[in-house]
C-alpha cells in the first residue's frame, strides 16, 4: 500500500468519530446495522452510509451479501490496523 493510499484511509477515520465507533463496535462481534446503530446511538441510515464507506475502504465486510434484510459485518484485520493506527496517533 503506498503512503498515499495509507494517508488516505487515515483521514478518513480521523475525520469521522461515527466511523470510529462502527469499527470500535465490530471489533468485539460481528453485528447487524441495527445493533451497531445502538452501540453508537445512530440512526440505521447513517450506520448503512458507514458501513458502505468502510466497504469500500475494505475496513469491513459483509459476511452474507446475498442476504437483504439481515446482513451481518465484520471488521477485517486492514480495518483492525487501521483502528489501532488512528486511535493511537491521532485521538489522544
Amino acid at each position: 500500500m503506498s503512503r498515499k493510499d495509507d494517508m488516505s484511509i487515515v483521514s478518513l477515520l480521523a475525520r469521522s468519530k461515527k466511523r470510529l465507533n462502527v469499527l470500535k463496535s465490530l471489533e468485539s462481534e460481528d453485528k447487524i446495522p441495527s445493533k451497531i446503530s445502538k452501540d453508537i446511538n445512530d440512526n440505521s441510515n447513517h450506520v448503512s452510509k458507514y458501513l458502505k464507506t468502510l466497504k469500500e475502504a475494505e475496513l469491513v465486510e459483509c459476511l452474507n451479501e446475498d442476504d437483504k434484510r439481515y446482513r451481518f459485518y465484520s471488521i477485517t484485520d486492514k480495518g483492525k490496523y487501521y483502528l489501532d493506527k488512528v486511535e493511537k496517533e491521532y485521538n489522544e
